[in-house]
């Protein structure tokens, strides 16, 4: 076991005083500081809700993306779903020639399983979309009202 000095660890930290950064180090706080700065900007320029409608083609593409109208979670997990559906079909049939019970077992319940997970978040998700379409049709509706008064 090989013996360290610690008197000359704390020695030499203390008499430096300042601690040491790589360069590497440095530019990764540079960069978030940049990250905070540029994004503050842009979101209350390019991206302000008076630019809601002024885009057109890929600028209003790039809008909706970073003002989340869309999401792109749903199709990742349907591919997700697949890939885990899959890849457990397939790793259960190592199962065949071992257990043949356990094999019916993973791959019956495990995509039964795996398939009501996957139906729970895309419910969440169209939970959330519902819901998000209500509130604009009732901030629509609160509006119209206002303006009839």
């Amino acid at each position: 076991m090989p013996q360290y000095d610690t008197d000359t660890i704390v020695n030499s930290t203390i008499s430096n005083g300042t601690p040491s950064f790589s360069i590497s180090e440095v530019w990764i706080i540079v960069s978030v500081l940049l990250a905070v700065i540029g994004g503050i900007i842009l979101y209350n320029t390019y991206f302000s809700k008076s630019n809601k409608d002024k885009f057109t083609g890929i600028k209003k593409v790039l809008y909706d993306f970073v003002n989340f109208k869309f999401t792109i979670i749903e199709p990742i997990f349907k591919v997700l779903y697949l890939i885990i559906a899959i890849a457990l079909t397939l790793s259960s049939l190592s199962l065949i020639t071992s257990n043949f019970f356990e094999f019916i077992a993973v791959i019956v319940f495990g995509n039964i399983v795996v398939r009501l997970v996957f139906e729970l978040l895309l419910l969440t998700l169209k939970l959330m979309k519902d819901v998000s379409e209500i509130n604009i049709k009732l901030t629509k509706k609160s509006s119209a009202k206002k303006e009839e008064q």
